[in-house]
């Protein structure tokens, strides 16, 4: 019987032996309008935080974040979105040219729930979100605005390529199951040069660990001693 596999999410700093099993590629697309919204359409919680003024410390990544998505979707020019955004956001500008056609904005679902913190673009401690009658037909924002309830809908819009994202399908020893670690093309890259470290090590394992880099969870490959029996994937084998 296969195993069942999963996303390998281990808690940071935990460190998993695992084997390499594949690696797939998927490219990432964003959706952009061809037919820009005016300010009076935007959802209720874009709204909210365009109308609160300058927030406190408290969420004003968070609401920046999407900010800049949102207004990348719903098909801003850079130049008249960055004015909007730095009237309504006192963060830094990487967080403009982080998030502006370069990520998705958050679905509701996302943003109605608890949040630690940035990345995390949760919002429900923030009080921004007052749903309207309109709202429970909308996926997000972006949909709200753009009033797309169907998928022909976004046919007045186009798609840009943002990123390329690697899936590799691995053997989990620790817990004896399959799973999938999510790697950009970096981090993809790293990987490889330690598989190809470990072909003339065979008495050596790749260990896998999450550990935070600005804020965020990174995955981390690296080779260490094999302790105990030597254990082996039939496809190291053959």
């Amino acid at each position: 019987m296969p195993s069942k596999r999963s996303d390998l999410s281990p808690k940071a700093g935990v460190e998993t032996p695992i084997s390499v099993q594949a690696i797939n590629r998927s490219e990432e697309m964003l959706w952009i309008s061809g037919e820009r919204p005016e300010p009076d359409a935007f959802p209720p919680c874009i709204r909210a935080m365009l109308s609160a003024g300058r927030p406190g410390e408290r969420g004003r990544h968070r609401t920046a974040a999407i900010l800049a998505a949102f207004l990348g979707q719903v098909g801003y020019s850079r130049e008249t979105a960055w004015q909007i955004w730095s009237e309504a956001a006192p963060v830094e500008k990487r967080i403009f040219d982080e998030w502006f056609l370069k990520m998705h904005c958050p679905k509701c679902q996302a943003i109605q729930r608890q949040s630690r913190g940035y990345p995390d673009l949760g919002l429900a401690d923030l009080g921004l979100c007052h749903p309207d009658e309109d709202c429970k037909i909308f996926e997000g924002p972006v949909e709200y605005a753009c009033r797309i309830r169907l998928e022909n809908d976004r046919e007045k819009g186009s798609l840009t390529h943002i990123k390329t994202r690697y899936s590799v399908r691995v053997f989990d020893w620790s817990s004896g199951k399959e799973g999938e670690i999510e790697l950009s093309e970096k981090e993809k890259e790293t990987l490889e040069a330690v598989l190809a470290e470990k072909a003339d090590q065979n008495d050596r394992v790749v260990v896998y660990v999450r550990e935070k880099v600005r804020g965020r969870l990174r995955p981390r490959f690296y080779l260490r001693d094999q302790s105990g029996p030597r254990r082996q994937m039939l496809s190291e084998v053959i």
